[in-house]
């Protein structure tokens, strides 16, 4: 087995403002797994009304957001029975996309109430059910989401505030301020009620986008005097007359951006969606000619998606050569527009997924090298990977059908003919040396006290994917490959990813491909290959990430759904990459805080994916017993004229496999079993706590009034205790001081502010460099 450093891409970009931080967060809490009923609808319970001052504009960025209160549909707000009917679909009204998930504000609302049954207050009652169907938007301690909470906490804006009263009674009055704030401009320091009192002031180039996006509804709203100030204000620091302009004619201005209307342009760019008729005027607006190509040409955005379109359309069928060059000069082209505001709003989707693309030709320009079947997976693991992980990048890059259907037609172009050359030099080399190459083959490896956890179909390139993912959370992740054997299908490889392998021989199972156990007729089934580790003392986990069973040699999990998604979905697999490495990192991180110090994540084979399908290949049936989509086995002396291979657990039987990436299937757009780089070479990844050194766990913690007694188990007694609203940043601490837990592994912290009493934070554990080595979500003098 051999090393590959792990390769760390870089964190995606943190959240613009309040409106895209709180987006991202009820899109996290509607997440799911490919094969789960997606949810009916996202609950927002607000009992103290904390976000009210803010729905109004979150409105305008979120058409998918209702209001429970009096009816009135077209500022979609309405009682129960009528959020009810919205989310089930039986409005005429209201139309919703089937993929979009209503998000229901409940103002006043706890979520015991909802909970209560049949003492729930009558007029909720129609939202009950929804408990079950859909989801809950809340803390991670399961109480609802504050502002101060969500200012503070990792999973928010994590912007260091202040914990005083006064302060968090300035942030609740410029709530729907904040949301026209661009972040950086309050990161770096400690906000007090004096910074958010100072978002009140007046600030013309906020009112000047309201106003372009309200019109005369402004001067309604703000009254004669106001309006009066607003005029003037404009005349001095713009030059533009409200009372004898238009909004369009302030469109002109904008986007021209001479003086202080840059500011107004800068300011749309950081908010966009929060100014949606702005955009709509923009778009409506002549674009000068020196500016026409630019990003305030909003027209010329447009025309350019349309172009791109009408010019991928031409790949899809060109030769491999010119569509590598194409996607390289539609790039340099285009690319800039991933920056430009209209793709925030979603108007360039097809600039957005050249950046893959672009990264796909240029890795598949080059053909898998290698003389010696060492040196092609050397290859591999360097560089080869790259053009696998563009591919899915790109065909998860886009979501429209229309969309979607053009992407896969340009992957399909590009990756198509490198992958097929790809498998058959590695085939060529597998031929030579299948002895040798048989002999490579290993199992997984097991220390004592770690635990081994099986992900189903984990290909090298996505194992590459997780070690990021878990790099970024502070884990050490150490990234290792290994062959596995022919035919590359569970039943044969997934012993190699036990402890099991070396009592098992080949039988003449030539329908399932299982090898069975030395001196006995049973087949190695997977519930046998756990009794067998069960028999060495292996603790079988199942899915629970816990500690290990006193006497324990080492742990067991099964986990991921990667190859049971693709044969599925097919190509679609590439969208819900992203879901299960959320579902391996939480399973890891579960692992880690249940105590194991180290996990080694193992598969049994890769997989190939193609668009559109892997190309087919004919072998009559006379001359196979059966056949899979990538393996058959060859009847007697028959000889196809196709590769044939030795079975890995029995050399006499012979296995055909089709050459390249050809499948024996028709239009199968996922398979394994064959002989490609993609299916043999295979991951296994080791993780550590980062501070592996020093550990530390929470087991206990209780509220007495504010004070709170903490337990922790740890092997080092000058490990500190704090109390945080963020357990990232030390300064937002409420304890009156940390405390050191000493040889009985016990503090108790003390908070001195009885305003805090109900607030979300979170008991931290710290070494003595101040890392965190743990962590528990509790709720200020809580009692249990």
């Amino acid at each position: 087995m051999t090393t590959t450093p792990s390769r760390r891409r870089p964190a995606p970009p943190p959240a613009r403002g309040l409106v895209d931080a709180l987006e991202q967060s009820f899109l996290h809490a509607l997440r799911s797994a490919e094969g789960e009923a997606a949810p009916a609808a996202l609950l927002w319970t607000d009992t103290d009304k904390q976000w009210a001052g803010l729905v109004t504009r979150l409105q305008t960025a979120l058409p998918h957001l209702f209001v429970l209160g009096s009816y009135d549909a077209a500022k979609r707000t309405g009682p129960a029975i009528w959020l009810r009917c919205v989310v089930d679909r039986a409005l005429e009204n209201i139309v919703l996309e089937p993929s979009v998930v209503p998000i229901l504000y409940l103002p006043g609302v706890a979520r015991q109430s909802l909970r209560a049954g049949d003492e729930c207050p009558r007029d909720l009652q129609p939202l009950v059910e929804l408990q079950y169907r859909g989801r809950v938007w809340h803390h991670l301690n399961g109480r609802d989401w504050t502002v101060d909470a969500f200012l503070c906490s990792e999973d928010g804006l994590q912007l260091d505030v202040a914990q005083d009263a006064r302060t968090r009674e300035a942030a609740l009055r410029s709530l729907p301020l904040l949301a026209e704030t661009a972040l950086e401009g309050l990161r770096g320091h400690r906000l007090d009620a004096d910074d958010f009192d100072r978002l009140a002031v007046s600030d013309p180039t906020r009112d000047m986008l309201r106003w372009m996006g309200a019109g005369d509804a402004l001067r309604k709203a703000e009254g004669e005097a106001r309006w009066k100030a607003f005029c003037g204000v404009c005349s001095s620091d713009f030059k533009f007359d409200p009372e004898k302009k238009s909004p369009p004619d302030a469109a002109n201005e904008l986007v021209e951006g001479s003086g202080k209307w840059a500011n107004v342009w800068q300011r749309f760019r950081e908010a966009p969606k929060l100014y949606p008729d702005v955009a709509k005027l923009l778009r409506e607006t002549a674009t000068p000619l020196l500016l026409r190509g630019s990003e305030r040409d909003a027209g010329g955005n447009t025309k350019a998606e349309q172009q791109l379109r009408a010019d991928l359309e031409t790949i899809a069928n060109a030769p491999h050569a010119i569509a590598l060059s194409k996607v390289a000069a539609l790039e340099a082209e285009h690319g800039k527009r991933r920056d430009w505001v209209w793709a925030e709003l979603g108007e360039s989707p097809l600039a957005g997924a050249l950046a893959p693309l672009a990264k796909l030709a240029g890795a598949a320009a080059t053909t898998l090298g290698g003389a010696t079947v060492d040196a092609a997976v050397t290859s591999y693991v360097g560089e080869g990977w790259r053009c696998d992980r563009a591919a899915l990048e790109a065909l998860a890059s886009v979501k429209q059908p229309g969309d979607l259907a053009l992407i896969q037609s340009v992957v399909r172009a590009l990756y198509l003919p490198w992958l097929d050359a790809s498998a058959r030099h590695f085939q060529q080399l597998i031929e030579g040396a299948e002895s040798a190459v048989r002999a490579k083959v290993s199992g997984s490896q097991h220390e004592k006290d770690s635990c081994l956890m099986f992900a189903d179909g984990l290909r090298y390139d996505v194992a590459g994917m997780l070690a990021e993912r878990l790099e970024a959370k502070g884990y050490r992740a150490r990234l290792n490959h290994r062959l596995a054997p022919l035919p590359t299908v569970t039943s044969t490889a997934k012993p190699f990813a036990t402890l099991t392998h070396d009592k098992l021989e080949g039988g003449e199972d030539i329908i399932d491909f299982n090898p069975r156990f030395k001196n006995s007729p049973q087949a190695a089934t997977a519930q046998r290959l756990r009794d067998d580790m069960a028999s060495r003392g292996i603790d079988l986990l199942g899915e629970d990430t816990r500690p290990a069973k006193p006497g324990a040699t080492g742990g067991w999990l099964e986990t991921g759904k990667l190859d049971e998604l693709g044969h599925q979905l097919g190509a679609r697999l590439a969208t819900q990459i992203e879901t299960e490495l959320e579902i391996l990192v939480d399973r890891v991180s579960g692992l880690i805080d249940a105590g194991w110090t180290r996990i080694r994540i193992v598969t049994d084979h890769g997989w190939l994916l193609m668009p559109g399908g892997l190309p087919h290949v004919a072998v009559p049936a006379h001359l196979t017993a059966t056949k899979w989509s990538r393996a058959a086995t060859v009847k007697g002396d028959a000889k196809p004229s196709v590769p044939v291979h030795a079975w890995h657990w029995n050399p006499h039987v012979r296995i055909a496999s089709p050459p390249g990436v050809g499948t024996f299937i028709v239009n199968a757009e996922y398979s394994h079993g064959g002989v490609s780089p993609q299916e043999c070479i295979v991951p296994e990844l080791i993780v550590e706590r980062g501070s592996a050194s020093v550990t530390a766990k929470i087991t206990s913690a209780s509220w007495r009034g504010m004070r709170c007694r903490i337990v922790v188990e740890t092997n080092d007694p000058t490990a500190q205790v704090d109390l945080r609203l963020n357990w990232k940043q030390p300064n937002t601490s409420i304890a009156a001081s940390p405390k050191g837990v000493g040889p009985a592994g016990e503090a108790s912290l003390a908070v001195a502010d009885d305003s805090h009493e109900g607030t979300a934070a979170t008991i931290v554990v710290l070494d003595s460099a101040g890392n965190v080595l743990d962590r528990k979500p509790t709720t200020v003098g809580e009692t249990t």
